[in-house]
């Protein structure tokens, strides 16, 4: 048998080239390689229970813009794509009203003043 990697005569029976450490791929259903390493188990992340907004989770995202787009994000990676579309849209809504009372509804009490002469 020859090594993917560097191309040596290597064992059938090997595991690992000799030569540049290498991870040989036998062709079996459970040996699961990346890169010449192999690979963990890795299971999906899920996000348990239904895919409906939670109470608290609106309240929050409407407060805390940031948590909106955060949870938001993680509910859709997890499974959850109508409850995380809710909490980003909630996210995006709290950080428009956010700026706008912070930096132009001030403005608009201040326009007076800049015309007068």
């Amino acid at each position: 048998m020859t090594c993917k990697h560097c191309g040596a005569s290597i064992s059938e029976h090997d595991v690992k080239c000799p030569y540049c450490d290498s991870y040989i791929d036998h062709g079996t259903a459970n040996n699961s390689y990346n890169n010449g390493a192999p690979m963990q188990n890795r299971q999906a992340f899920r996000v348990q229970g239904p895919d409906e907004p939670q109470p608290i989770f609106i309240v929050i995202s409407l407060l805390i813009p940031l948590f909106g787009f955060i949870i938001g994000a993680v509910n859709i990676s997890g499974g959850h794509p109508k409850s995380g579309r809710l909490y980003l849209i909630l996210g995006a809504v709290s950080f428009f009203l956010l700026f706008c009372g912070t930096f132009m509804f001030p403005m608009m009490f201040m326009l007076p003043f800049f015309h007068m002469k």
